[in-house]
């Protein structure tokens, strides 16, 4: 309903691949609902409050990010993905600032390169820069997939700024993705500047839910 051409080519994109059980997503989030019926999950999980396996649900934001991921299609149920062969590994995380906040999200991307993650996706921001997850996003992109660099995929941010927020600024290899709304413009909430890469509908958008 919205501007003709402003989408993400579901369909043309689906004609060349629908992913890979060998990619593996790593949600850096609020934790996936493991036995979701709508979504593909990866069996191996974590959970850095606990330092533990699995994963467990911090809150929806988490369940909401993987459906755009890797929500299985043509099966009469909810929503469908771009990339549902890909399995989706939940690393849960309460997303709340707390002395060992940061330590415990970048022992979450550390986790998830170690694990075989392809790709880690995270829509959270940090209002401090920290060295230990700059150190933790290094490895990701040196030592991830066998020394072939994980892809490392932040949000710009929702803070209505004019630059990209941290941690998706911190390195330029970090795939910074922004949200544009149905008629492609860009969001109103949604952070841009220098360090942008990329934006892709973020507003009145369906997905899993937990």
């Amino acid at each position: 309903s919205g501007t003709s051409g402003v989408d993400v080519r579901f369909c043309n994109t689906r004609s060349i691949t629908t992913g890979s059980s060998n990619i593996i997503v790593a949600v850096l989030d609020q934790g996936i609902q493991l036995n979701h019926p709508d979504l593909n999950v990866h069996p191996t999980s974590y959970d850095t409050e606990s330092g533990t396996s699995p994963s467990i649900i911090h809150g929806t934001h988490g369940t909401n990010c993987a459906g755009f991921i890797s929500a299985k299609t043509n099966n009469s149920t909810g929503v469908a993905s771009l990339a549902p062969d890909c399995p989706a590994m939940s690393i849960s995380n309460s997303l709340y600032a707390s002395p060992d906040s940061r330590q415990k999200r970048a022992d979450g991307i550390n986790f998830a390169w170690n694990n075989g993650a392809s790709v880690i996706s995270n829509s959270w921001e940090s209002n401090v820069q920290y060295a230990i997850i700059d150190n933790a996003i290094s490895n990701a992109l040196i030592y991830g997939r066998s020394g072939k660099g994980t892809v490392v995929v932040f949000a710009s941010g929702n803070g209505y700024s004019s630059s990209v927020s941290y941690p998706a600024n911190c390195n330029s290899d970090i795939l910074a993705v922004g949200s544009i709304n149905r008629n492609g413009i860009k969001s109103s909430f949604s952070n841009y500047g220098t360090a942008l890469d990329i934006v892709a509908p973020g507003e009145d958008l369906c997905t899993t839910t937990t």
